[in-house]
């Protein structure tokens, strides 16, 4: 008997995906992940790219574009948290490519407007001490 695992896929705006797996591979911060039934404790940030449930079966087997998130990994289950998620079945099918590479553009952009937010309220908060003296390099005399 194959072992199986739980798998949560959650957006912001809906669940996408509950279901068993034997397999997951997930884009991690660092490189892509392989997660197995029995995997130890994690908790990862994800990147943009495609996430890979194998139910057991190649006709099964779900895939998944996403900008960015989060996933905990337990022995026996995996939650991926998500900004924004395409599913393969979204698209008008493997042969579009050029429309599938828009979206997946679309859903970098949308990233890249959120960490730039992100730098931005950072150098806000590093002004903010300097103008107030509280920055450790302010504190600092050269002679």
């Amino acid at each position: 008997m194959k072992r199986v695992f739980q798998v949560e896929i959650v957006s912001l705006e809906r669940q996408i995906f509950s279901g068993p797996a034997s397999f997951v591979v997930i884009p991690g911060e660092l490189g892509d992940l392989g997660i197995l039934p029995g995997h130890a404790p994690l908790m990862a940030e994800l990147r943009p790219g495609w996430v890979r449930v194998d139910q057991g079966d190649p006709v099964a087997e779900e895939h998944f574009y996403v900008s960015g998130g989060a996933v905990e990994v337990q022995p026996e289950r995996v939650t991926l948290l998500l900004d924004f998620v395409l599913t393969e079945r979204e698209g008008p099918g493997r042969e579009d490519r050029d429309l599938q590479q828009a979206r997946e553009n679309l859903l970098r952009a949308r990233v890249s407007a959120l960490e730039y937010a992100q730098m931005e309220a950072a150098l806000y908060k590093a002004l903010n001490g300097l103008q107030s003296g509280q920055h450790p390099l302010r504190r600092k005399r050269i002679r």
